[in-house]
Parts: C-alpha cells; sequence; structure tokens
C-alpha cells in the first residue's frame, strides 16, 4: 500500500524516538506500516474533528473480464484514470470479510482484487486477535 506512485503529497514531520517506537507497536498490532498506521490515525481524526478528507477514487484497469496483472501479481491500478486501449477503468471498493472492531479484529493484508459486476473488490480479511496472527 505504500507503492511511492500511489501517493503524491509528502508529509513529513520530526518527532522525538520515543514516539516513532509507539507509532511502530501500534502498527505492528493493527496489522500495518507505519505509514499506512499514521495515515489512517489522521484520517481518523479529522474525520472526527468534522475535516473529513474527500477520498479519491481507486481504479483497477479490467479487460476481457478479468483485472489486468501485466507484472504478475501486481493489477494495474490509478486515481486518474484516462482512457488505456488495454481495457477499461472500474472502481476499486475495499470491503472487509466481516465486521471490524479493532478491539477484536485484526486487519490483515488484502486479498488479490476480484471482478465483481460493474466494480473491482479489494477484500480485507478480518480476523480474532489470536496469537496465531500476531
Amino acid at each position: 500500500m505504500d507503492e511511492p506512485a500511489a501517493f503524491e503529497q509528502l508529509v513529513q514531520f520530526r518527532a522525538p524516538t520515543n514516539l516513532s517506537e509507539a507509532i511502530e507497536r501500534a502498527a505492528r498490532r493493527r496489522c500495518q506500516s507505519k505509514s499506512d498506521y499514521i495515515r489512517q490515525t489522521l484520517i481518523d481524526r479529522l474525520q472526527t474533528d468534522g475535516a473529513s478528507p474527500a477520498a479519491e477514487q481507486q481504479y483497477a484497469l479490467v479487460a476481457n473480464g478479468s483485472v489486468m496483472l501485466p507484472r504478475g501479481d501486481d493489477p494495474v491500478t490509478t486515481f486518474r484514470p484516462t482512457p488505456d486501449d488495454r481495457g477499461e477503468w472500474f472502481p476499486i471498493e475495499n470491503e472487509d470479510s466481516q465486521p471490524f472492531d479493532p478491539v477484536l479484529h485484526w486487519r490483515l493484508k488484502p486479498l488479490p482484487l476480484r471482478l465483481d459486476g460493474e466494480r473491482v473488490v479489494r477484500v480485507y480479511p478480518v480476523v480474532p486477535k489470536t496469537m496465531e496472527y500476531a
């Protein structure tokens, strides 16, 4: 999820070592990278403060009834689709495999994208917090 091309704006800030370590621990507990954890925490706080950022829609390139995977398992995705002779851009919708409660569950890395009618779905497996997934 932290592909450099996926995010156009780099935001940096200075933090004491103990804050960086706390972020690392918290991110690890949620099976996230530090960047994902910080990004999601900021989005959650902005929404709480009533300043919800407009989420950009991500699209996947679809051809012949399937998501294009020209580089092995990596689908062709973008936030700003332009006409492409290889196929058609379909919106990606993110879903959890079951209702998610951060107190009870971990959200694992997403499963491969799948085509579902006129949309592409990215499913995040939700598992109970047990040592098996720690």
